[in-house]
């Protein structure tokens, strides 16, 4: 059926919604999960001086390692085997990027933009029309 579950964070609480869908499946089916974290620097680039830059893109981290270490804790808990990886670019590029044919995503509806779009978040929706795997989208208040 499914080689993987992959389940993307951006550290969020609606985020979360999805990947315990997605660990469930995956234990379900006793496959192994696969979470990212992609920093998406390139905003960032354009800030004047080398300081605020390294001091932003250290704060940037530290949130994708403390997002990642809930998504490792709630597989652990649900004996779920997983990888976790934080990545640079683009969101949904490098999510698909690390799907094949024969994974699934979950992800929720939306995340941490701050701007709920009226139906899905931009990842979210970028990942549904570019991916060649199954998407399973979470719908989240």
């Amino acid at each position: 059926m499914y080689r993987k579950v992959i389940v993307p964070t951006d550290g969020s609480r609606v985020a979360r919604e999805g990947i315990l869908e997605g660990l469930k499946l995956a234990g379900s089916l006793e496959i192994p999960a696969y979470s990212v974290y992609v920093l998406d620097i390139d905003k960032y680039e354009q800030i004047k001086g080398d300081e605020v830059r390294k001091s932003e893109k250290r704060n940037m981290k530290k949130v994708a390692e403390k997002a990642l270490r809930w998504v490792r804790q709630r597989a652990h808990d649900l004996g779920v085997d997983i990888t976790t990886e934080i990545l640079i670019g683009e969101p949904y590029e490098k999510i698909l990027e690390n799907a094949g044919r024969d994974d699934v995503i979950y992800m929720s509806s939306h995340g941490a933009s701050g701007i709920k779009e009226i139906l899905l978040g931009s990842t979210t929706e970028r990942v549904l029309k570019n991916a060649e795997c199954t998407v399973t989208v979470v719908k989240s208040d």
